[in-house]
């Protein structure tokens, strides 16, 4: 009797286990299902550069074909988001036979993390020829002194 207990012990916690890990793979699964959605719904993202000075942090965000009436623009003390509304279409024609049309649209999303606290009220943003320009102050300035070495 002792021995049946133990068998049905082992094949329950077996059982269990084997529960565990189809659980586990359906999430991977559903994990992996959104990330791909995502890249999916996100094909288009600019390029961006971030240089720093002493006293700003200026970021470049590339939006090539995007009017800046459909861009907007989220600044806080840590970071800056953007979010443009894109519609580009561009047609190729080969002889008089050919035409190509591509058209893509959605919504574009980057988060830029600023390397320094900023001063989100003091933001500076211009457009111009298909970069978005943002600069903004730092809350702490670093300055620098030459120091005599003895």
């Amino acid at each position: 009797m002792r021995r049946n207990r133990r068998n049905r012990t082992v094949l329950d916690k077996k059982g269990l286990v084997e529960k565990m890990l189809e659980d586990t793979a359906n999430t991977i699964d559903n994990i992996r299902e959104d990330i791909e959605k995502s890249i999916v719904d996100y094909t288009f993202v600019p390029g961006k550069d971030i240089i720093e000075t002493d006293d700003s942090v200026i970021v470049h965000v590339d939006l090539p074909g995007i009017n800046k009436e459909d861009i907007e623009l989220n600044v806080t003390e840590k970071r800056m988001r953007v979010k443009a509304n894109f519609d580009i279409t561009s047609e190729i024609e080969q002889g008089s036979y050919i035409t190509i049309n591509d058209q893509k649209s959605g919504v574009m999303r980057r988060t830029v993390r600023f390397p320094k606290k900023v001063i989100p009220e003091q933001a500076d943003a211009r457009f111009e020829q298909d970069v978005l320009v943002v600069e903004v102050p730092k809350q702490e300035k670093e300055e620098s002194i030459n120091v005599q070495i003895k």
